[in-house]
């Protein structure tokens, strides 16, 4: 239970973070407006996040507790994002794969998924605590 609510808890703040710096970039380049489709558009931002938090940033999280490095896991959390958006590209685009269809068109996720990532990693790091498998033998006589 206590992991269901935890990525519960990341979905819905990732989510909504993600979904706010999105409205802010339309925002800045059309101006201030509200849609009447942006509950859905909500909904689907917390569908792609909980999408790519069970299905890239969490099994490269978990690959990462065999290192026991927390800024391995840190760094591995900041580059699940552009895994995610790689594979997305590769499954469900048609375009090729050159510099004007990856790299200008793909910045803005990259950037933002790149920061979801980073965010989730700090977070289940903290979550899951420390590994704590280092048990020392006892001081003989002691007390």
């Amino acid at each position: 239970m206590k992991a269901v609510l935890f990525y519960l808890k990341q979905i819905l703040l990732l989510g909504t973070a993600g979904f706010a710096v999105f409205v802010l970039v339309a925002w800045w380049h059309i101006g201030p407006f509200l849609a009447s489709d942006t509950p859905q558009a909500w909904l689907f931002a917390l569908a792609l996040v909980a999408t790519f938090l069970v299905t890239v940033a969490t099994p490269v999280q978990l690959a990462c507790r065999f290192f026991r490095a927390p800024r391995a896991a840190l760094v591995a959390g900041f580059l699940s994002g552009p895994l995610a958006v790689v594979i997305a590209f590769l499954l469900f685009t048609r375009y090729p794969l050159t510099f004007n269809s990856y790299v200008s068109r793909a910045l803005f996720p990259h950037v933002l998924f790149s920061l979801i990532g980073l965010c989730f990693a700090f977070n289940f790091q903290r979550w899951l605590g420390p590994n704590n498998s280092f048990k020392p033998k006892p001081l003989r006589g002691s007390a």
